[in-house]
């Protein structure tokens, strides 16, 4: 089993200590050792020199006297050596083996023998022995020696003194270089140690109080210098990290969470003060069409001219916050209901202008839906559900604002029951197709018929395109539905071609379908399957969808001509597009709208405005289909126009496949 053993730190002053100690006792008994030994040698020589030389003066004195004449000077100058104390044993020896001692003797204590030191402290005794020539006068020739010992305990007793002395100067030296050492340590330690206080205080996120730490060392100046830019450093990252958490990254606006602490704190002022407040929540419109058709780079700076215009429309104490990909939600403090409304229009009149991106030329609106503390609600959930209710009415309704009623709850509630069935409905197959036919006015026939789409939902029965089409553009599934609209009545289509050649089946595509390539892969691909003549289809799309973006839509719609697929413009006239303008697109066919058509007559207002279109469309080689014929004259006035072909009730309302036939089978016959 492992276990894990905390490690033991010490302080520098420790490590210090204990290196110099260390390094100490390894270097002084070598100092001793070296010391004591030159010392020695020093005072050993300087002792052999003393004795040398006393014994040179002795052999100089003793040379003056006779050896027949003069033994009792001889006698007495060895005793008078003697008594000083320093010379313990003294003799006179010669070749003639004589000898002259002291009466008082200082005889060797051996067996007669004498040895001769080389050394201080040899032999085992505290007497240094040797000898000197002596030359008496009466007889030169005769080499006679003085043999001495001197005291030699002195200079020994002196050098273990000495040998003490030096042990007890090392060891204050340790001492006083340990304490030296320790307190430099300290002045070091001391600034490190607070510098580690105010480093722990900015680990644990305490980065706003200065370091404060000064030293006379330099390397520790520099470091708490370090130390203090690093401070400093953190200081900045933490105010940056602080406000990219609570702000979005690309407008610099509030992010969600923001907002929500932003809308507690307005909440809680409001029932301090018994005051109101409104919250507003903005979703663009077309927003996604700009995004997936010019890219998110185009898009990202759609966001950012928007945001920097809705805040040029806010009071000093507003708060505007992206809370969602091209979501912004607004606290307008003290504003009530009519307040509100009154900000909110200024808000979409400030985004709506055209601004121009990487050469595009952009236009973009809002949905707003506002709520108000406390009439629709006194906690933060509440008033942005209800602003959500609201924009989701404004939307739907095709408004650029809506206050939040409770009669919308309802609404919102089944709308979001058919967005939560719309996708399992397509999978199953739950929409059935009508057909709407189209009569060419100068044979009578029919020439073609328009694909109308209903939704027979299990629990709420027959859905009309206007209420599930932008339930389905919301969810994203505009895409998948058309396609499983081709793929499903491609085989009906089939059937009318081979009866009627020249028959054309129109279907209408959404603007979010237009400007994805997706759609005219998946066209392109379900007619190869089936063989289906391209020249016998047309997609049917509105004035406004293609104008929306008009590069973008020229592109995609010059793809289906080249494929030999046909346009036809639905709606027109309720747009702001000219025909002048349209003929830059590849259009075949041009739908008037039934909201001029019905009721026509050569007095209405309307009269010259489809006269004009008409001849107009023709001049471009422009077919004109006119919707909402409901009555023989309104026919036969298109016929005096000249308009090409017809739709409405006058000749049937909207058929089933099977009462399609027959149908046609008839009215071919006449």
């Amino acid at each position: 089993m492992v276990t894990n053993r905390k490690k033991r730190v010490f302080s520098i002053t420790t490590y210090m200590v204990v290196a110099v100690i260390l390094v100490h006792m390894a270097v002084i008994p070598f100092l001793y050792k070296e010391i004591t030994s030159q010392y020695k040698v020093t005072s050993y020589e300087q002792y052999v020199s003393h004795v040398t030389e006393v014994a040179g003066l002795l052999a100089d004195v003793l040379s003056t006297k006779s050896l027949a004449e003069d033994v009792d000077d001889i006698r007495g100058i060895l005793e008078t050596s003697i008594l000083g104390g320093n010379i313990q044993y003294i003799e006179i020896v010669s070749d003639s083996a004589f000898a002259i001692r002291p009466r008082d003797g200082a005889f060797l204590e051996t067996s007669g023998e004498y040895i001769e030191d080389v050394a201080v402290g040899e032999n085992g005794d505290d007497v240094y022995y040797f000898n000197v020539p002596v030359y008496f006068k009466d007889d030169p020739g005769i080499i006679s020696r003085l043999r001495l010992g001197f005291d030699e305990s002195a200079v020994i007793n002196d050098y273990n003194v000495v040998k003490q002395k030096i042990i007890y100067a090392l060891i204050i030296y340790l001492l006083a270089i340990t304490l030296f050492i320790a307190a430099i340590t300290r002045l070091i330690h001391k600034p490190l140690h607070q510098l580690r206080e105010r480093s722990k205080d900015i680990a644990n996120g305490n980065v706003g109080i200065p370091l404060g730490v000064s030293s006379r060392l330099r390397e520790i100046e520099y470091l708490a210098n370090d130390l203090e830019a690093m401070r400093l450093s953190l200081v900045d990252i933490a105010a940056n990290m602080q406000h990219k958490a609570a702000h979005d990254d690309l407008t610099g606006l509030p992010n969600r969470y923001l907002f929500n602490d932003r809308l507690e704190q307005s909440i809680a002022r409001s029932v301090r003060d018994k005051s109101q407040f409104s919250v507003l929540l903005l979703d663009l419109d077309r927003f996604k069409e700009i995004n997936d058709t010019l890219g998110h780079g185009v898009g990202d700076e759609v966001l950012k001219i928007v945001s920097r215009r809705m805040q040029t429309g806010l009071r000093e104490s507003d708060t505007v916050a992206r809370i969602g990909g091209d979501e912004f939600s607004f606290i307008l403090m003290g504003a009530n209901q009519q307040d509100a409304e009154r900000i909110a229009a200024k808000v979409a009149e400030l985004i709506k202008p055209k601004f121009e991106i990487n050469n595009h030329l952009l236009k973009i609106g809002s949905s707003i839906g506002i709520s108000v503390y406390p009439d629709h609600g006194d906690d933060a959930g509440l008033l942005m559900s209800r602003a959500d209710v609201a924009m989701y009415s404004a939307k739907q309704n095709n408004i650029s604002l809506a206050a939040y009623s409770p009669e919308m709850d309802r609404n919102h509630y089944e709308s979001l029951m058919l967005a939560n069935d719309l996708k399992s409905s397509i999978k199953q197959g739950h929409f059935s197709a009508l057909y709407q036919p189209k009569i060419n006015i100068s044979s009578g026939k029919p020439c073609g018929c328009e694909l109308l789409l209903r939704w027979d939902h299990p629990n709420l029965g027959v859905i009309y395109p206007d209420k599930f089409i932008p339930i389905a553009e919301r969810e994203n599934l505009i895409g998948e539905l058309t396609a499983s609209v081709v793929r499903n009545n491609l085989n009906s289509f089939q059937q009318l071609v081979e009866i009627y050649p020249d028959f054309h089946v129109s279907i209408n595509v959404s603007p979010v379908d237009l400007l994805d390539n997706s759609l005219f892969n998946s066209i392109t691909s379900a007619l190869e399957q089936a063989r289906f003549p391209r020249g016998n289809l047309y997609i049917e799309v509105t004035e406004n969808a293609i104008m929306k973006n008009p590069l973008r839509s020229a592109e995609i719609l010059d793809m289906f001509k080249e494929e030999g697929i046909k346009v036809s413009i639905d709606d027109f006239g309720t747009g702001y597009s000219s025909l002048s303008y349209l003929q830059k697109f590849p259009i075949s066919e041009l739908k008037i709208d039934q909201s001029f058509v019905r009721e026509l007559s050569q007095w209405s207002v309307n009269y010259p405005i489809v006269s004009a279109t008409i001849t107009m469309a023709h001049d471009l080689d422009i077919a004109v289909v006119a919707e909402g014929v409901e009555d023989e004259a309104v026919l036969q006035l298109l016929a005096s126009m000249g308009c090409d072909r017809v739709q409405g009730y006058h000749y049937t309302e909207p058929l089933e496949f099977e009462d399609l036939k027959q149908w046609l089978n008839s009215a071919m016959q006449v």
